[in-house]
């Protein structure tokens, strides 16, 4: 790989990593050297690197893809500090009959440990189950305000746990009502908190029975409607009794590509949302205020990884969307025309999440490197 002599002074942004309304339904979609902070895929975040301002140099910087730096000329700005995006999850969790005695004994007890744990700190938490506790089970709407409404934990935890039913005692699996409110519910928060990723978790033993439509495509449709609305996406855990094939289609259509499977053994639901926590975090930044109070040059942002935090950056290339990233690494903004985020593309996302010592920083003032 050749690398340019002349030395570009750029800013580093040092991320720490950390984590709407309407018929939403079938819509289109004093100089210091730069600090860096470690990233943990468990870790809920804080932080940056606080508040330092400096100049870097970044000459001979890796390309992802094997070109050089090049934006015409030498750029200067100053460091600064800024937060990985916030998570909130909304929980929908099956308690018909089905899922009475030791499969309900296992979800509750996961999802308890789950709300409490240390690692979960700072995520936005929310639940509702289904079949609900009012009269009209099979009713969307009676689903849109959540049994438990979406606050940090662990502050929510008790909440969260004191609303679980000793039992589960439901009658019938009204899927598709719960779950078309509940992302009711889950885009009228995205859509009012726009710096937050929110996500929806389904938890059940089972097919729709009872309400209609229980069709599984009706039930998946209403999953990318509100993932091509505002990107609120839908994972799903598969309990004993389940057909994953179906719940597949489902988790498909949610944009998290298929169900999370513990058919076998209800104790490996605690790892599951485990799992679950961790792709949903750690991919997505908040594009934090440009140095000096300039105004955002969305075609002057680049992005680098620094493997096990060692050794030279490499600069992951820009990608137009989600689709142009392909198979390859890179990333890109949530807009184009209004950028808030900056989201890595699932080939960086898997080996960020799975390197604990990694370092990413965003750099302002050099010419995107585009893919």
């Amino acid at each position: 790989m050749s690398r340019r002599t002349n030395i570009h002074r750029t800013v580093f942004v040092s991320l720490a990593m950390s984590g709407v309304a309407g018929a939403w339904w079938g819509c289109s979609a004093a100089p210091e050297t730069t600090e860096t902070s470690t990233l943990s895929t468990t870790s809920s975040g804080g932080g940056g690197a606080g508040g330092t301002t400096g100049t870097a140099g970044v000459g001979g910087i890796d390309i992802d893809g094997g070109m050089p730096i090049d934006d015409g000329g030498a750029c200067t700005s100053t460091s600064a500090a800024a937060e990985r995006i916030p998570l909130d999850m909304i929980f929908v969790v099956d308690r018909s009959g089905s899922m009475s005695g030791g499969k309900w004994i296992g979800t509750t007890t996961a999802l308890s440990a789950f709300f409490n744990d240390p690692k979960s700190a700072k995520i936005g938490a929310g639940m509702t189950y289904f079949p609900n506790y009012m009269a009209s089970a099979c009713n969307p709407d009676d689903y849109k305000v959540l049994d438990v409404p979406i606050a940090p934990l662990p502050g929510n935890a008790f909440a969260l746990t004191n609303s679980m039913p000793a039992d589960a005692t439901g009658y019938g699996t009204p899927t598709y009502a719960a779950m078309k409110g509940a992302l009711s519910a889950a885009t009228a928060y995205q859509d009012a908190h726009p710096k937050h990723k929110v996500i929806v978790v389904l938890a059940t033993d089972g097919d729709p029975y009872i309400c209609e439509p229980t069709s599984i495509d009706t039930i998946a449709d209403l999953a990318k409607s509100a993932r091509n609305y505002n990107g609120v996406t839908t994972y799903v855990i598969g309990v004993s009794g389940s057909i994953l094939a179906n719940l597949d289609k489902i988790a498909e259509a949610g944009g998290t590509g298929s169900a999370y499977d513990v058919t076998s053994d209800i104790a490996l639901f605690a790892a599951k949302i485990e799992e679950i926590r961790n792709k949903a975090l750690g991919c997505e930044f908040e594009i934090p205020p440009p140095p000096d109070g300039q105004d955002l040059d969305p075609d002057k942002v680049n992005f680098s990884y620094t493997p096990q935090g060692m050794g030279m950056p490499k600069i992951l290339l820009r990608a137009n969307d989600l689709l142009d990233c392909a198979s390859g690494p890179g990333w890109y903004y949530d807009s184009n025309t209004s950028p808030t985020k900056i989201i890595l593309c699932p080939a960086s996302c898997t080996t960020v999440q799975a390197d604990g010592s990694a370092e990413v920083n965003v750099l302002f003032g050099c010419k995107s490197q585009l893919k």
